[in-house]
């Protein structure tokens, strides 16, 4: 949504630009209107203005002081000057501003005005196109990089499901992350045994980062690595093998774990020397499919807190298990279950509910008809299912009409014994409750919505019926009100108004005897030659014609 505003002092003036640029309906652009600089500045201080077209030449405060108002606090905006006068020094100054995109003179008409107007919206939408603003993210992103970067290696370690990793490449190159889905992964993490003197806050995760720096340093001279601080006390080292043109994969991956391994114990000494710091270090054995990132760094975490020793320093070195490992199965299905149940949760939140039901749909078949078979692994699902759905319920405002229309509390009774078929059924039939409740609640919410906006018009014919100011009124964004409202209601905020004008000046020419100029004022029209084209337009008789033809 763009905003022009036409400032001047005649009212004549102000009344036909606006009905010039309201019948070129120009393309997602409200038009709003000042009488007087000073009335300008009001608009300028409530809302975002993008184009002001205005006169010079003002009683108060004129038009050059306008521009430099507006040179100070909206550099953004853009600045058409209109004068009646061909005046040279106005000219030189006003072409020195760079808000300023054109000067022009009240005699060149219509025919160098609007097009003068397209021009200057054009540069506002220029400067904010998508183009913009990716050359701005692209400069800025050296300032975020790193923790944008933590965050997408702290997302990889969480996803489950190989389809998540269809698009990773895409995700490393645009955060300058120098991997290769498609190749494997080393793994290691570093995990800090006891802190000492360190307080935690700011000073740990200043510590946490130096580890972090010394471990790309130690391990980078033959290795691509990054190193990313997993959580208070640990960080997480991702490796793959440098370009080496005169060796194969298989003897590029030998010599990059052979060196990985023998460097560790660097790493911990380095450590202790500068920080006074006990290390532990767990290590992939070997490497291992990029997309089996989060089943690795759960049984590198597994090996460090298992054998967690206050003040030693472990160096172990995790290897698949030639017959498979039980426990890490199990253990990477418990993870398998967490990450699904978190999409849940937040699907359950999203506006129309999102995926809810591939994600339940999902969890579900992690496991046998049955359920888990392990009590164990059945009772945490059980209580991670409890968890998210009590928390969703609390973020949505409907945890007590749960109790009272969903049975929310029979989750109370449910224990390993539980038939899982019964589980599957409550919280799917409750899940199916919560988005029909919510969906209820949005149509429910649409309908006072508009209910609201009709009201505030029909009441304020005579006042302030801009998009911004009914905007305000509603507390939405003015781009998404105009959307909104043409997608719900099936014509645009205009017409509304329009119609109700029409109607409310039918309803007063019919049972009135107020004369035309009055109800001009009380529809909302400066100039009653206004009100006069823009009844006919729409009624197709002027409104006296209108009054004689229904009072006989």
């Amino acid at each position: 949504m763009y905003r022009l505003m036409i400032v001047d002092d005649e009212p004549i003036i102000v009344n036909g630009l606006h009905e010039y640029f309201m019948k070129r309906k120009l393309p997602d652009v409200e038009i709003v209107t000042a009488f007087s600089a000073t009335e300008a500045l009001s608009w300028l201080n409530s809302i975002k203005i993008d184009v002001v077209l205005s006169d010079i030449h003002m009683p108060g405060m004129d038009g050059m002081e306008l521009l430099d108002r507006i040179e100070k606090q909206w550099p953004r905006c853009k600045v058409i000057l209109l004068t009646g006068h061909d005046e040279f020094e106005y000219a030189h100054k006003a072409l020195r501003s760079a808000c300023v995109t054109d000067y022009i003179l009240k005699t060149e008409g219509m025919d160098t005005i609007g097009p003068a107007v397209n021009r200057a919206l054009s540069i506002v939408k220029d400067e904010l196109s998508v183009y913009h603003q990716q050359e701005w993210l692209y400069r800025e992103l050296p300032r975020a990089i790193a923790q944008l970067q933590r965050q997408l290696v702290l997302d990889l370690v969480r996803r489950t499901e190989k389809s998540s990793f269809r698009s990773v490449q895409n995700e490393l190159d645009a955060l300058k992350l120098p991997f290769k889905a498609a190749e494997p992964l080393l793994l290691i993490s570093l995990f800090v045994e006891e802190w000492g003197k360190y307080k935690p806050g700011y000073e740990r995760d200043l510590m946490l980062f130096g580890i972090g720096n010394i471990t790309e340093e130690l391990l980078g001279t033959r290795a691509v690595v990054k190193c990313v601080q997993y959580d208070g006390n640990s960080l997480l080292a991702l490796i793959q093998p440098i370009d080496q043109p005169f060796f194969g994969a298989v003897k590029r991956e030998e010599l990059t774990v052979n060196f990985t391994h023998g460097t560790l114990e660097t790493v911990q000494q380095v450590c202790r020397d500068l920080f006074g710091l006990s290390l532990s270090v767990a290590a992939s054995g070997t490497f291992f499919p990029f997309e089996n990132i989060a089943r690795e760094t759960q049984r590198l975490r597994l090996a460090i807190l298992n054998g967690k020793s206050r003040g030693a320093e472990r160096l172990t070195i995790v290897r698949e298990e030639e017959d498979g490992d039980r426990a890490d199965a199990e253990q990477f299905g418990r993870l398998s279950a967490r990450y699904v149940l978190e999409k849940l949760q937040q699907s359950l939140l999203e506006e129309g509910g999102g995926e809810w039901s591939e994600f339940y749909r999902k969890l579900i078949a992690l496991f046998p008809e049955e359920g888990p078979n392990d009590p164990f692994d059945r009772l945490v699902v059980l209580q991670a299912l409890c968890k998210h759905c009590l928390v969703s319920l609390e973020e949505l405002g409907m945890k007590d009409l749960a109790i009272s229309q969903a049975n929310l509390l029979a989750m109370l009774e449910f224990n390993v014994k539980t038939p899982w078929v019964e589980v599957v059924a409550f919280f799917q039939s409750l899940f199916e409750w919560v988005q029909s409740v919510r969906c209820d609640n949005v149509k429910r919410e649409e309908s006072n919505l508009i209910g609201l906006i009709h009201y505030y018009i029909q009441n304020h014919l005579h006042g302030d019926l801009s998009l911004s100011r009914i905007a305000r009124e509603v507390s939405l964004n003015p781009s998404y009100l105009s959307r909104w409202y043409k997608q719900t209601c099936g014509k645009g905020l205009s017409d509304y108004i329009q119609e109700t004008k029409i109607e409310r000046g039918k309803q007063l020419l019919q049972t009135t005897n107020y004369k035309m100029h009055e109800i001009s004022e009380m529809l909302g029209f400066t100039d009653p030659h206004y009100f006069f084209r823009f009844f006919k337009k729409s009624v197709g008789c002027t409104p006296q014609e209108y009054r004689n033809r229904t009072s006989s």
